[in-house]
């Protein structure tokens, strides 16, 4: 019986308001109160740290991750026996015209409303090819999940393992589609001019249009959403974003059911100060929650979207 009572009597003494704590319980007093409010603080601080240690500007971000994506791209393609892609300045351009027209015009496709086909891009820059190649994604935080999507689609996987393709350019920018913000790549393929004879055309179109492989040319072209069962865990970024948001909901609910405990189990006994107390720690905890002073922050955990 002493043992039932004794853990009977220590949650009553830390969370149930009685005339043993005088209706303060332990866990809701000033100084476990300041705790909640510092270990909030602390966690979105360390979070906001290693995400500017990591992707300290919008510029580093793109310089970064376009790189690792080649990178990746090129270990994928080495597994398959390929040639590495030379990455290509031109092709670089190209992908960087994409991606800011499909951030100014809110869309995200291989043609834009206009009606500029994914060639274009590659005409624009001068960049004179035999065979070229365009894969999109958006809303990834690191390179390895845009790959990874790519990877998992038939034909975003053979565009980029295509053995004819010797050079790759690539452009990341941030920015909002349909009201929210997020992260867009563009990846272009291609193979430079070798002479009129070894171009190959895409039936119904005219003789100076070549095809465009894979995304572009095989499938319908609809959009497809790659969901990955772990998806928040294969990227480290994600992954820190999502446990600190996990973190701050579960501060956030176990302050309010405290909250709840403290006003309405001696209804008739309050103490003022600390109910406003919890209120301002349940607030802080919504505020840290809602407020994305990362641009990363906006992304990280949401369905990888490829094209």
């Amino acid at each position: 019986m002493n043992f039932i009572q004794k853990p009977k009597r220590k949650l009553h003494h830390y969370v149930i308001p009685s005339a043993h704590n005088d209706h303060k319980p332990h866990l809701v007093r000033h100084k476990a109160l300041h705790f909640y409010s510092a270990l909030i603080l602390g966690v979105k601080i360390f979070a906001l740290c290693f995400l500017f240690a990591t992707a300290p500007s919008l510029a580093k971000f793109s310089t970064v991750t376009s790189a690792r994506i080649i990178e990746l791209a090129n270990k994928e393609r080495a597994a398959i026996g390929a040639s590495v892609l030379m990455r290509n300045p031109l092709l670089d351009e190209s992908a960087m015209m994409k991606a800011k027209d499909m951030v100014a015009n809110n869309y995200f496709s291989h043609d834009s409303p206009q009606g500029v086909n994914p060639w274009e891009w590659f005409k624009l820059v001068g960049y004179n090819y035999t065979y070229a190649g365009e894969n999109l994604a958006m809303n990834f935080s690191e390179a390895e999940e845009a790959v990874a999507a790519w990877m998992a689609s038939p034909t975003h996987r053979e565009n980029m393992l295509n053995k004819n393709y010797d050079e790759i350019g690539v452009a990341v920018v941030v920015g909002e589609i349909d009201g929210r913000q997020t992260t867009v790549v563009v990846q272009h393929f291609g193979k430079t001019f070798v002479s009129r004879g070894l171009l190959r055309f895409q039936a119904g179109l005219s003789e100076e249009v070549p095809a465009i492989a894979g995304a572009t040319l095989i499938g319908s072209g609809d959009e497809i959403e790659v969901t990955f069962k772990d998806s928040r865990y294969n990227s480290k970024i994600a992954k820190i974003i999502f446990y600190t948001e996990r973190a701050l909901w579960i501060i956030a609910i176990f302050v309010l059911i405290n909250l709840l405990l403290t006003v309405f189990i001696r209804i008739k006994i309050q103490h003022k100060p600390i109910i406003l107390h919890l209120l301002f720690v349940l607030l802080l905890a919504l505020i840290m929650i809602a407020l994305k002073l990362h641009f990363l922050e906006s992304v990280a955990g949401e369905t990888v979207r490829i094209l």
